[in-house]
């Protein structure tokens, strides 16, 4: 329960594209209490929950789990959110530029950009789930361990991402929507 719940409140803050030190602000709490709560170590007062309701423009049902079953999630284009998912590598990050699309009950889209990188310049990472990607545009090399592909515009491709994978834009950026579930 508090980590499905300090899922829930992070997942919201970062839809809004608020910094934990943003919100935190708004609610008149210290950054390191809402990270201690979006990080599942503490669970936060009835108070709290309050002012991130408030906050966050959202009932306070959304946190007790007595919300009602949503059966259709949709986000406007002017809507999306970009969202940091991957940690930096040395002083440059893994150059992929994430937007949130609608996502529901494990299931997570996104819109990413891809920078060019080159084959020195590859990120391996590894996760619990499983991701299926569509290439919409520029060329998209895929390592998995160590076969790779490079994927054009309307080619697609899924795989298990307990392997070490790795994705760069070849001869410039690509643009691709990913699907990860089951993470």
């Amino acid at each position: 329960m508090k980590e499905m719940l300090a899922k829930k409140i992070r997942e919201l803050r970062e839809a809004r594209g608020l910094s934990r030190e943003e919100l935190a602000g708004k609610m008149g709490v210290s950054p390191s209490l809402l990270a201690q709560v979006e990080e599942g170590k503490t669970v936060p007062s009835v108070a709290t929950l309050i002012h991130l309701s408030r906050c966050l423009d959202v009932p306070l049902r959304t946190f007790t789990g007595l919300e009602a079953e949503t059966r259709l999630v949709v986000v406007r284009a002017h809507e999306r959110r970009e969202v940091e998912r991957r940690p930096k590598v040395g002083p440059s990050k893994s150059g992929y530029h994430y937007q949130t699309l609608a996502s529901k009950e494990g299931i997570d889209a996104f819109y990413i950009i891809f920078e060019e990188k080159g084959e020195d310049e590859r990120v391996f990472f590894q996760h619990d789930g499983k991701e299926f990607l569509y290439v919409l545009e520029g060329r998209l090399e895929l390592c998995l361990d160590d076969q790779c592909v490079v994927l054009g515009p309307g080619d697609s491709a899924s795989y298990d991402s307990k392997y070490p994978h790795s994705l760069r834009g070849v001869g410039g950026p690509a643009r691709a929507v990913v699907v990860i579930y089951g993470e």
